[in-house]
């Protein structure tokens, strides 16, 4: 193997490890803003747009629920978009209908709002299975080419 090849070798999973240590920062604001929203004041708001947004490319289509809202925070009017901290698209067109149906437009709800941010909020506060994805994928972004590099050195040794 030439140097060249090495160097850009080692430039690739260093990008690879570079995404993987950001997702694993931002899977961690997910999984403590999850984890404490069940702790926020809660408001009143009223849904202002609730439809299916779909996502079409060569790895299929894609449905996401669109919800937003609005609330008020010391006299101030807020919008905000997060039903719960881990939402993402699905394959299944029904698993983001079913999201819509249950938050119409005009619908009055309860929000959980960050006192120290009052602009992140959320309609179902708490952890989910899914708060977690984003974490998981930073760590393997991480580990997978951490083991890559780890042979490509012991490789180099072995010659």
């Amino acid at each position: 193997m030439t140097n060249r090849h090495n160097y850009g070798s080692i430039l690739f999973l260093l990008i690879f490890f570079v995404i993987g240590a950001g997702m694993m920062v931002w899977g961690g604001i997910v999984i403590r803003n999850a984890s404490v929203s069940t702790a926020w004041p809660v408001t009143q708001g009223e849904i202002t747009s609730s439809s299916v947004d779909i996502s079409t490319d060569d790895d299929g289509t894609t449905y996401y629920a669109d919800i937003k809202f609005k609330y008020v925070v010391n006299d101030r009017w807020i919008t905000a978009d997060v039903v719960n901290f881990g939402e993402y698209g699905s394959s299944n067109p029904n698993y983001a209908g079913d999201i819509v149906d249950k938050y119409p437009v005009g619908k009055v709800v309860n929000v959980y709002y960050n006192p120290e941010k009052v602009e992140t909020a959320v309609l179902e506060p708490g952890l989910t299975w899914s708060s977690y994805f984003i974490l998981i994928m930073g760590i393997i972004f991480i580990i997978v080419p951490t083991i890559i590099f780890s042979s490509m050195i012991r490789s180099s040794f072995s010659r």
